[in-house]
């Protein structure tokens, strides 16, 4: 090539110089606008999850508070009801929430209830009203969302027997009890005007309250509070509270056991669940267990006419003395039709109940004036009526007696000890045994009360309820299901409102 075409080509190369600089420069400001927009959408997205985590958060604590003021409610007497504008805060996780809560009541013409008349008005209804803000996140506003309730009120006084078991000078189970409630629901309540003693492997479908104190050992289970007076104290990891440690005049000691809510006590809260912030909370107000009385059930002049005309029971048998004790006449004839010797194994009354409660003409009432038990050792009772039994002396049953309905009707049975029976209630020894594995079957519910101690032991099973003026103690394995029965005549009536039971109407969000 000659030298003016090689100068040539070189002056066309040199015309391309610096191309590749251009080229990097306009890709690095394409790469730089995609990471800049990368990092915006990032940034968005970043707060777009944290503003609806915010907004989870709020909603959830704001429908805590509800629930938590729902079961107050429910739990406390109408004096010390929580009423008007609330606030506080509250700690889920990493977030610190604020709450402002509203609490407004109306009787029964809808008219607002004010807060200083809660307890001299008889409450039909309750809005419950909480608004909860978690703060501003970077460059958002702060997070708020409302959750509200309407909720009906529905009065129980200090007399209606609605308790699953109620030991006005103590409740102590021991070695294995279920307490269930009615339908699968925790309802199945225990109270005591003592102490309650749950000792190993015992599940309660229900709140325990006391206002003495509540000693959980070894396996013991509440599905929902446990609200004591003057203390709570758990020693063992298989305890579990699913509901709330509260106590008004004294602490809580759980140690190692589970807790599903909060523990409130007016002194300390020590337990490890205490590690979780806002778990345990001490030093504060705490209402006290609503009290109640112990029901007054007798056979009077008022009591009489009360279960004849109101609960149908047209029937009325009466043994006084001279026949009373035990049985000592010719074999009688069950229901199966056989000729059984009751000798040495029933009273008189008892004796009358095996060969009778299985063809009675309505339901019937058995007035025991003697001083003997009614009593029944292996002997079976067969119903096909409601049946009450008034026992002066008391009732023992044992030894595998079965009690069971005729058909597959559900049938009523009382077993009554009259209050007036005894000098001094609650210091008068067991008014009421089941013993060695008495077995109810569930076309039975039953109601045990006696002024006296009540004990049922040895794999016995129980529908209904336990009322006892001294002790209820189950010892060695119960199956209870809790079954509310109608009762006529219980004296020393009151108007005055122990707690409301609530029902829900309605409970949603608002933006």
């Amino acid at each position: 090539m000659s030298d003016r075409g090689l100068r040539r080509v070189l002056a066309r190369r040199h015309e391309d110089d610096g191309i590749a600089i251009v080229a990097a420069v306009a890709v690095a400001m394409v790469v730089g606008m995609l990471a800049l927009a990368i990092v915006s959408v990032a940034v968005y997205e970043t707060r777009a999850t944290g503003r609806d985590r915010a907004r989870s958060v709020a909603v959830a604590a704001a429908e805590a508070r509800v629930d938590g003021l729902i079961a107050t409610i429910q739990s406390t007497s109408p004096g010390l009801l929580p009423c008007g504008p609330l606030t506080d805060a509250a700690s889920l996780g990493a977030d610190s929430v604020d709450r402002t809560s509203t609490v407004t009541y109306y009787d029964a013409s809808g008219a607002t209830v004010p807060c200083a008349a809660l307890a001299s008005t008889r409450l039909a209804q309750a809005s419950i009203r909480t608004t909860a803000d978690t703060g501003p996140i970077a460059g958002t506003q702060p997070a708020e969302r409302t959750v509200e309730t309407l909720v009906r009120l529905n009065p129980s006084f200090g007399n209606d027997l609605d308790k699953a078991i109620f030991g006005n000078a103590g409740v102590r189970l021991a070695n294995q009890a279920n307490i269930y409630g009615q339908d699968g629901q925790p309802d199945a309540d225990v109270y005591t005007n003592g102490d309650v003693t749950c000792s190993n492997n015992q599940h309660y479908f229900g709140s325990i309250s006391a206002q003495g104190q509540i000693r959980l050992e070894n396996t013991c289970t509440i599905e929902v509070d446990a609200h004591a007076r003057t203390g709570i104290t758990a020693t063992n990891p298989g305890v579990t509270i699913n509901g709330r440690a509260l106590v008004s005049n004294g602490s809580i000691s759980l140690g190692p056991a589970k807790l599903g809510q909060q523990a409130r006590a007016s002194g300390t809260v020590t337990g490890n669940v205490c590690s979780t912030a806002g778990k345990c909370v001490g030093g504060q107000s705490v209402a006290p267990p609503a009290v109640a009385t112990f029901p007054i059930i007798n056979w009077a002049s008022m009591t009489d006419p009360a279960w004849v005309n109101e609960g149908g029971f047209s029937t009325v048998v009466t043994f006084s003395s001279p026949n009373c004790g035990w049985y000592n006449g010719p074999n009688l004839v069950g229901r199966d039709g056989k000729s059984t010797s009751l000798n040495g194994k029933a009273d008189t009354v008892g004796a009358w109940l095996y060969a009778n409660a299985w063809k009675l003409s309505g339901p019937t009432i058995v007035r025991s004036n003697c001083d003997m038990k009614v009593t029944l050792q292996g002997i079976n009772i067969d119903m096909n009526q409601n049946l009450a039994i008034f026992a002066k002396g008391g009732v023992g049953f044992t030894n595998q007696t079965r009690i069971r309905s005729t058909t597959g009707d559900s049938r009523h049975l009382y077993l009554i000890q009259p209050y007036d029976a005894v000098t001094n209630p609650g210091s008068c020894g067991d008014g009421i045994s089941l013993d060695n594995q008495v077995t109810v079957e569930n076309t039975v519910d039953v109601l045990m009360y006696s002024p006296c101690s009540i004990r049922k032991a040895n794999n016995t099973e129980h529908y209904g309820q336990i009322y006892a003026g001294g002790t209820a103690t189950i010892d060695n394995r119960l199956e209870m299901y809790y079954q509310p029965l109608p009762v006529w005549g219980v004296q020393s009536a009151t108007t005055a409102v122990e707690y409301y039971n609530i029902e829900i109407l309605y409970k949603r969000e608002n933006a």
